[in-house]
C-alpha cells in the first residue's frame, strides 16, 4: 500500500516537474517570433479586365492559379533563400543564441534544415476565389520581419515577369527567324516577278490586256460605222467607184486589225497576252502574299521586343507590410493548456494501465 502511493507521489512530482519545465520553456526561453505581412494580387498588365466600381484589380484573371504557385515556388526555394541570407544574414541569425535551443541551427545541420527553418518561417496563404495572396515572414526581430517581407515582395514580382520575359526571348527569338525567312521568300518573288517583266518586256500584262480591249471595242465600233456608210454608199453608187474601194479596203483593214488584237490576246496555238497575264497575276499574288506574311512577322517582331523590356505582371499590394508591435508565436496561454491537457492525458494513460495490471496480477 505504502508503495503504491509512493508510486502515485512520484509519478505526480514528474508531471508536475515537467509542466513546471515546459512552462518555464513556453513562458521564458521560447522564441518570441513577430510576424510582418502584406496582402496582395497579381494584375495582368496585357489583358484588360472589367471595371465594377473602380475595382477592377480585385477580379483574379484566369491564370492566376498558375502566377501564384511560379511565385510560391521561386519563394520557398533554395536560391531565394540565399539570397534573403546574403542580406540578413539568416544563417547566422538562425545559429545564434537568439533562437532558443531547441530551434535553432546546430552546427551538425545541412543546407536542407537551414531551409526547412527558413520555410516554417515563411508564410504564404492564397485564396483561390478572391485571388488575394497573404505574404509574411516570422523573425525574432520586428523590423527585420517587416524588411524581409519587402524583399519577399519585391523579389516575388522580379521572378514573375523573369519568366514572362524569357518566354517572350523565346518567341522573338522564333519571329526573328520567321522575319529572315519571310523577307527572303518575298525577295525571292519580287525576283521571279522582274524576270518574268524583264524576258516578256512587258510591266503589267492586265493593263496592256485592258488598253488593248479598249482598242478592240473602238475598232469595232468603228468597223460597224464603216460597214453601215458602206451599205448606205452601195445603194445609189458603182461599185468599182473610188469611194466604195476606199470603204471596202478600209473596212478590210480594221477586221485585220480587229483580228490581230484577238489572237494577241487569245491564241491556243502560241502563248497570248491572256496566259502572260495568268503567269503575271499568280507571280504578283505571290509578292503580295510574301508581303503581307513579311509585314505581319515585322508587326510581331516588334511587340515581343516591347514584351522583353517590360513588366507585363505585376504585384498590387492591397494592404503594405508594417514593423509589428507585438509577437505573435508563441502563443503563451494556449500552449501551456495543450501542456497541461498532453500531460494530463499522458498520466490518466499511465494510471489506467497500472491499474489494468494490478487488476490481472489480483
Amino acid at each position: 500500500m505504502k508503495l503504491k502511493k509512493d508510486f502515485d507521489f512520484l509519478l505526480k512530482v514528474i508531471f508536475v516537474f515537467l509542466f513546471f519545465i515546459g512552462s518555464i520553456y513556453i513562458l521564458f526561453i521560447k522564441s518570441e517570433l513577430y510576424e510582418s505581412n502584406a496582402n496582395i494580387i497579381i494584375k495582368n498588365l496585357s489583358t484588360k479586365s472589367a471595371n465594377i466600381g473602380g475595382f477592377s484589380f480585385l477580379i483574379p484573371n484566369t491564370e492566376s492559379t498558375q502566377d501564384v504557385f511560379i511565385i510560391k515556388t521561386y519563394l520557398k526555394s533554395f536560391d531565394e533563400l540565399k539570397k534573403l541570407d546574403k542580406k540578413f544574414n539568416l544563417k547566422k541569425h538562425y545559429s545564434s543564441d537568439e533562437l532558443d535551443f531547441i530551434e535553432r541551427l546546430k552546427p551538425w545541420n545541412t543546407n536542407e534544415d537551414f531551409l526547412n527553418l527558413y520555410q516554417k518561417r515563411l508564410v504564404f496563404v492564397y485564396d483561390q476565389q478572391s485571388g488575394v495572396i497573404t505574404l509574411g515572414f516570422l523573425h525574432t526581430h520586428p523590423k527585420n520581419a517587416y524588411e524581409i517581407v519587402k524583399e519577399l515582395i519585391k523579389d516575388a514580382n522580379e521572378q514573375l515577369n523573369y519568366y514572362n520575359k524569357l518566354i517572350a526571348k523565346k518567341q522573338l527569338e522564333y519571329i526573328k527567324e520567321e522575319v529572315e525567312k519571310n523577307k527572303k521568300a518575298l525577295e525571292e518573288a519580287i525576283k521571279k516577278l522582274e524576270e518574268f517583266q524583264n524576258k516578256h518586256t512587258i510591266l503589267d500584262p492586265t493593263q496592256t490586256a485592258s488598253a488593248q480591249l479598249a482598242l478592240l471595242s473602238n475598232l469595232k465600233a468603228t468597223l460597224i460605222e464603216k460597214e453601215a456608210k458602206l451599205n448606205e454608199l452601195s445603194e445609189y453608187m458603182n461599185p468599182k467607184s473610188f469611194e466604195i474601194v476606199r470603204l471596202k479596203g478600209e473596212i478590210k483593214n480594221l477586221k485585220n486589225t480587229i483580228a490581230k488584237i484577238k489572237k494577241a490576246l487569245a491564241n491556243p496555238h502560241k502563248k497570248a497576252l491572256n496566259v502572260y497575264i495568268f503567269e503575271f497575276e499568280r507571280l504578283k499574288g505571290l509578292v503580295e502574299l510574301n508581303k503581307e506574311l513579311y509585314k505581319q512577322s515585322l508587326l510581331q517582331f516588334e511587340q515581343l521586343k516591347t514584351e522583353v523590356h517590360k513588366n507585363s505582371k505585376i504585384l498590387l499590394e492591397i494592404t503594405k507590410p508594417v514593423i509589428p508591435q507585438s509577437y505573435k508565436y508563441p502563443e503563451k496561454f494556449k500552449d501551456l493548456v495543450t501542456l497541461f491537457l498532453v500531460l494530463a492525458l499522458l498520466y490518466g494513460v499511465i494510471v489506467l494501465i497500472r491499474a489494468i495490471i494490478k487488476e490481472h496480477i489480483d
